[in-house]
């Protein structure tokens, strides 16, 4: 990693802890700037106006009653040099099968202390993905890829159904045509054996898929 050009961003909507988090990374110095926001269209913005630089990107998984999961694919959009790492207190092992599934760089615990966030960016700067301890120890003792039945790309779907969006809504958002959205929704009723949409997103809800 260029540690000249390099920034770390930080979103949470608890303005405490992305106020102590990035200044902990600031500490560190070893990133160019360190910034904290707390609301995703903030940082899209930000993104808009940084496409050149490399980033390390802190997202909370939950932000205001809802995962941030789709917002991965969103940055990596914006940026493709972007490394985003999950910040979370989240110890299920079917969440933490449902955010692997979106392929981040890292995943730590909000309770990890200095040294393990220093090793999550050594690890994630060498190319590995690195999950702290805790993690670890969770996705070690289970198979959760099994728990998952759905990519990447219907988990954000199901995110926008879940918000109340329509297909074309949807299909806007997510860059793709309406008949790929109607296709990934028949897609993944077949797999969840479901008939509606209603009986889709109640059966994602089960998982805490959304």
């Amino acid at each position: 990693m260029d540690r000249n050009n390099t920034i770390a961003i930080v979103l949470d909507d608890h303005v405490l802890f992305s106020d102590s988090f990035s200044s902990l990374l600031e500490r560190l110095g070893i990133f160019k700037s360190v910034h904290a926001f707390n609301d995703e269209k903030e940082l899209t913005q930000f993104l808009m106006t940084s496409s050149n630089n490399p980033i390390f990107l802190f997202l909370d998984y939950y932000l205001k009653e809802k995962n941030t999961l789709p917002l991965i694919n969103e940055v990596k959009r914006l940026n493709r040099q972007i490394k985003v790492i999950i910040i979370s207190s989240v110890m299920n092992p079917i969440v933490i099968g449902n955010i692997l599934v979106y392929n981040p760089k890292g995943l730590i615990s909000k309770s990890s202390g200095f040294d393990t966030i220093l090793q999550c960016i050594k690890e994630v700067d060498r190319g590995t993905q690195y999950l702290c301890p805790v993690i670890d120890k969770i996705v070690a003792e289970m198979d959760l890829i099994k728990e998952i039945p759905f990519s990447a790309r219907e988990l954000e779907i199901l995110q926008y159904f879940s918000g109340g969006m329509s297909i074309a809504q949807t299909a806007e958002q997510s860059n793709l045509s309406k008949h790929t959205i109607v296709s990934h929704r028949r897609n993944m009723m077949a797999k969840a054996q479901v008939n509606s949409i209603t009986e889709l997103l109640a059966y994602a809800h089960r998982l805490e898929l959304i």
